[in-house]
C-alpha cells in the first residue's frame, strides 16, 4: 500500500471512531533539518490547538508487518488523548510583546541542514549551529508546547534580533532548567540496575549528559551563561562537548585534542545509525577551553 493510500486509510477509519464533532486533517510538517513528515490532527470546534500526530513511523511499522491498520488507528486514539487540550487559546496576548517578552526561549538547530528556514526566521550564529527562538506556552496542559519566532513577528513586535537574543538568554535557563548526569547514572536509569553497580560504572565512564529537564531541545543548555565554566573548573579540565541530538549533549573531560578526530568518527556513526535525522544537531566536536573560557569548533 502506497503511503498516501495509508494516510487516507487512517484518516477515514479515525473520523468513523470518533464521529462528527470533530474535525479531522492530515498535513504535512517541516521539521529541522529539513524533514517533513505526515501529521494527522482531530480538533473539536470549541478549541484552536491540538496535538500533531506523525503517521511516518506507523506505515513503517505497518509496511513491516508489526502493527496494523485497527492497532494503529487504536495508538492514534490514545495518543490524542493523553495530549489533547480541552480549551483555546487566547493568541491576542502573542501580539504584545510585553507580554511575549517573558517566555521567549531559545534552542540550536544546525545551520547547513536548515537554510530554508532560517531566511525565514530570526537567528544568530554559533559556529556551525543557529540559535533560533520560540514562544513557551508555559500553561501545564500544553506539555511545553512551542511556536516558532519567525522574522514577521519581529515586525509585528517592533524589536530586534539582539533583543530577542538578550530576553531568550535570561529566560531559557530559568524556564528550561538544566540537569547534568553522569552517564553511569543515565545507563541505571535505563536498566534499573543498583547503587553499587552505579559506582563502579560512574568510576568507568568519566562521561556526563547535559540536557533540561524536559529533554525536549536540551542542546542548548551548552549555551547557558557560565554552565560550562563552572563544569570545567570541578572537573579541573578542559571539556569536549559532543553533540548527541538537538536534545542532548556529551561533556568529556578532556586531557588533550589529540582525541577530537576519534571522538568525530563517533559521531559520524551515530548520527547515521542511531539518530532520527531531524533531531541530528551536528557532525562537529566541540571544545570549551578554560582559560580562555569559549567554546571551540574542532
Amino acid at each position: 500500500m502506497e503511503f498516501t493510500s495509508f494516510t487516507v486509510l487512517i484518516k477515514n477509519e479515525v473520523e468513523r471512531r470518533v464521529g462528527g464533532e470533530y474535525r479531522i486533517s492530515i498535513h504535512d510538517v517541516m521539521k529541522n533539518n529539513g524533514v517533513t513528515l505526515c501529521g494527522l490532527t482531530l480538533r473539536q470546534d470549541d478549541s484552536n490547538i491540538s496535538p500533531t500526530i506523525y503517521l511516518n513511523a506507523y506505515y513503517d511499522a505497518y509496511r513491516n508487518g508489526q502493527a496494523t491498520l485497527a492497532g494503529i488507528v487504536d495508538e492514534v486514539l490514545e495518543l490524542y488523548e493523553r495530549n489533547r487540550v480541552n480549551r483555546s487559546v487566547d493568541m491576542r496576548q502573542f501580539l504584545d510583546y510585553g507580554v511575549v517578552r517573558h517566555r521567549i526561549v531559545y534552542k540550536l538547530i544546525n545551520t547547513e541542514q536548515n537554510r530554508e528556514l532560517l531566511k525565514d526566521v530570526p537567528h544568530i550564529a554559533f559556529h556551525d549551529l543557529s540559535i533560533v527562538f520560540q514562544f513557551l506556552l508555559m500553561e501545564e496542559s500544553f506539555c511545553n508546547a512551542t511556536i516558532l519566532i519567525h522574522n514577521a513577528h519581529l515586525k509585528i513586535w517592533n524589536v530586534s534580533v539582539t533583543e530577542l537574543y538578550k530576553n531568550a538568554r535570561q529566560n531559557t535557563p530559568l524556564l528550561n532548567k538544566y540537569e547534568i548526569k553522569s552517564m553511569s547514572e543515565v545507563l541505571c536509569e535505563l536498566s534499573c540496575c543498583d547503587g553499587a553497580a552505579a559506582s563502579e560504572e560512574r568510576a568507568q565512564i568519566p562521561l556526563y549528559v547535559l540536557s533540561n529537564q524536559s529533554r525536549v531541545h536540551g542542546a542548548a543548555c551548552m549555551l547557558y551563561p557560565e554552565l560550562l565554566k563552572d563544569f570545567a573548573e570541578a572537573m579541573g579540565q578542559d571539556i569536549y562537548i559532543i553533540p548527541s541530538s538537538v536534545h542532548e549533549v556529551l561533556l568529556l573531560p578532556a586531557d588533550d585534542r589529540q582525541e577530537a578526530a576519534y571522538i568525530k568518527e563517533m559521531i559520524q556513526e551515530v548520527n547515521d545509525t542511531q539518530v532520527n535525522a531531524e533531531e541530528v544537531l551536528s557532525y562537529s566536536v566541540y571544545f570549551y577551553a578554560r582559560k580562555e573560557g569559549k567554546v571551540h569548533m574542532l
